[in-house]
């Protein structure tokens, strides 16, 4: 049995898919783009409100395997064709941000953000190789101090060994 209040979420999603589309998701009919609008409503079922395939077979009255069937297909009918995967990132978008704030974006808008996304990627990466080129310094800098703890050591005997223990978990620490 489903809650009224998650009922209502599930007409929500309904309704935001046959608003995108045009179409009545509930219609039994097999032509492609009805196929496609009800593999996002399963999606978005599954991975968003976490429910089962039975319960999804139930909102839809079907059978469990159809829902499986469907959401086995439809990373397929996105990665194959470009308008449906388009499509499919507006519903999503919609789902989840503000349905009244929601702006369709096109290919170039997500094109700049990927663009951006990489850029950023760059940035970080250089940070990360300086950070190790000076870490490299600062190794090399109590290196100096273990290669003098080694040449003093045979002066105070094995009371030393536990400083040498010490800087030995300093370096490794760092």
């Amino acid at each position: 049995m489903i809650l009224p209040r998650r009922q209502k979420t599930i007409e929500a999603i309904i309704l935001n898919v046959n608003e995108e589309l045009n179409i009545n998701v509930r219609d039994k009919s097999r032509v492609r783009l009805y196929v496609f609008a009800r593999a996002v409503v399963y999606d978005i079922l599954r991975k968003h409100l976490k429910m089962s395939l039975v319960d999804i077979s139930k909102v839809f009255n079907n059978n469990h395997a159809t829902v499986l069937h469907s959401l086995n297909q439809l990373p397929y009918s996105i990665k194959y064709d470009p308008e449906l995967k388009y499509i499919y990132n507006n519903i999503i978008n919609k789902w989840l941000q503000n349905v009244e704030n929601f702006i369709p974006l096109s290919e170039v808008d997500y094109k700049n953000r990927i663009n951006f996304l990489i850029n950023q990627n760059k940035d970080l990466n250089l940070e990360v190789t300086e950070l190790k080129k000076n870490l490299s310094l600062y190794t090399g800098k109590y290196k100096k101090y273990y290669e003098l703890v080694d040449n003093i050591s045979h002066r105070v005997g094995n009371n030393f060994s536990d400083f040498e223990r010490k800087i030995n978990t300093l370096l490794n620490g760092i």
